[in-house]
């Protein structure tokens, strides 16, 4: 009796399968609104941070280091940030002032000579006066040889301070107190690191949708920012064939520095209104590209969409979609449409 019993419940079990297989269980996902959004074409670079005033101090005179301000010294515009020795232009500038009276002397003797020659009437020959004449004219032409050599001289004096064109700060030193430096050698960078600016290259194919006023957004390690393209250089650089986009960047931003890396993002364009989706809600496939989209009964629909312009997450898709559909950004990926679905509010 117990096995025939056993036997029934075993025969009803079995006939319970095919009908649980039949019914098969909801699928978990996630979804998102599709919405109407304002997007623009962007594209992604890499952006360096740079000083918009920063020059390379180069020795104008050749002469030996007397000094040299050390790194992270902060300098006013004016300021000397390095000095040649200037021992032997100042013996020099001696020297020359010296020679300068001596002729100044040989002048004033040669005007009184031909003063008393011109002045002794049919005694003196017009020889004698040609001649008194010419040793004048030669006495100061070698006043004006002296004035102008003593000048130069000086300017060479005036050569020995290296002084910063700007207020800012010693970002390097390549030449040490006591070292010979010639004519062009640099001995020192200055730059100021609260005027920045963000330099990016940008492929050449985009040089007419970028323009001088077009907001980017930057990103750093402590956050994003938008900075303002004040300039655009119109020319490809090297083989990369990209051109060069400057932008201010803000003031207020303590964290950037001169040097560092950012992520940009620029906008290639006007911004229009478009039927957008999360980027999560494609599946691409070999077939096409596609979203998946909760229909009335509760099931997955597979709509096939041609892409648009992408902003940020964003990207705006043409296809049977309207603003307020419901399309699978988590989970659809194995679905082929019209499996019944179980819609979790909670992403986690």
């Amino acid at each position: 009796m117990k096995l025939h019993t056993r036997s029934l419940s075993l025969l009803a079990l079995i006939a319970l399968v095919p009908a649980a297989w039949a019914q098969p269980s909801a699928a978990a996902v996630q979804v998102a609104s599709a919405e109407i959004r304002e997007l623009a074409p962007t594209i992604r670079a890499s952006g360096q941070v740079r000083s918009r005033d920063a020059a390379d101090m180069a020795a104008a005179i050749p002469g030996t280091l007397a000094w040299v301000a050390e790194p992270g010294t902060w300098v006013q515009a004016g300021e000397a940030i390095a000095r040649i020795d200037a021992e032997e232009l100042r013996l020099q500038r001696v020297e020359q002032q010296a020679r300068l009276k001596r002729i100044e002397v040989n002048l004033q003797q040669a005007e009184r000579e031909l003063k008393r020659l011109q002045g002794s009437g049919t005694a003196v020959s017009q020889f004698q006066l040609d001649q008194a004449r010419a040793t004048r004219d030669l006495a100061a032409s070698d006043l004006d040889i002296a004035r102008v050599t003593l000048r130069q001289t000086e300017e060479r004096l005036s050569r020995t301070e290296l002084r910063s064109p700007f207020d800012g700060v010693v970002s390097e030193r390549l030449q040490r107190i006591g070292e010979e430096v010639s004519r062009g050698d640099i001995v020192a960078r200055v730059l100021d690191p609260q005027e920045l600016e963000i330099r990016l290259f940008v492929p050449l194919r985009h040089l007419r949708a970028v323009r001088a006023g077009d907001t980017l957004t930057a990103l750093g390690e402590q956050g994003a920012f938008q900075a303002q393209v004040h300039s655009v250089i119109p020319a490809a650089a090297g083989r990369a064939q990209s051109f060069e986009v400057i932008a201010k960047a803000p003031r207020e931003l303590p964290w950037l520095a001169a040097g560092q890396l950012l992520r940009v993002e620029l906008p290639l364009g006007q911004p229009e209104q478009r039927l957008s989706v999360p980027r999560d809600a494609l599946v691409i496939r070999s077939e096409g590209v596609f979203v998946m989209k909760v229909n009335g009964e509760q099931k997955a629909e597979r709509v096939g969409v041609k892409l648009g312009v992408a902003d940020g997450e964003w990207i705006a898709v043409d296809g049977e979609l309207t603003a307020g559909d419901q399309v699978i950004i988590r989970g659809g990926e194995s679905l082929r449409g019209g499996e019944p679905l179980k819609v979790l509010n909670n992403p986690a």
